[in-house]
């Protein structure tokens, strides 16, 4: 335990740090700690929405709206298995698009976190949002799980995780 925090603590002082902006592609930086599933993805708008600048018209504009509102829930983004019994307790969801900043490269900085009643039962995630959106390809996952530290590439083709 002592190393997933140690870990968690490296990542958040990385996590101002911004990853390479590449659209296609997003980054989830997740924690499984005891009962406790925390995640931060970090995803290109044109990955989510097709388009990165400010909203141009009322398509734009709905398409935008209805990613914020998704985002109030995290089961919009992962799905845990319905074994372990997990809830969300927090989610923040963070964008300049959402403020109506002009950005040059906007992103979406999401994170979440469950706490699990059967723990042993989370065996993978899958990422409902690249299922949503078919600019979404590929996210790269570096994570801390009780078996210890990982990172790899999750595909839209398959967008499941398996611990």
């Amino acid at each position: 335990m002592a190393s997933c925090t140690a870990f968690a603590e490296a990542k958040k002082e990385q996590s101002h740090e911004h990853q390479a902006h590449s659209h296609g592609n997003g980054t989830l930086e997740l924690v499984i700690d005891g009962n406790t599933v925390k995640g931060k993805f970090e995803i290109p708008m044109e990955s989510l929405l097709g388009f990165e600048n400010l909203p141009k018209n009322t398509a734009q504009k709905k398409a935008v709206a209805d990613l914020q509102t998704a985002t109030a829930s995290a089961d919009n983004f992962v799905k845990l298995p319905a074994a372990a019994a997990c809830t969300q307790v927090a989610v923040t969801a963070e964008s300049d698009m959402f403020k109506g900043k002009k950005s040059e490269h906007s992103d979406l900085d999401y994170s979440f976190e469950f706490l699990c009643k059967n723990p042993s039962e989370l065996k993978s995630i899958e990422f409902l949002v690249m299922s949503k959106s078919a600019k979404f390809k590929k996210l790269k996952v570096d994570m801390v799980t009780p078996k210890g530290q990982k990172s790899t590439t999750v595909q839209a083709k398959n967008p499941v995780l398996n611990f």
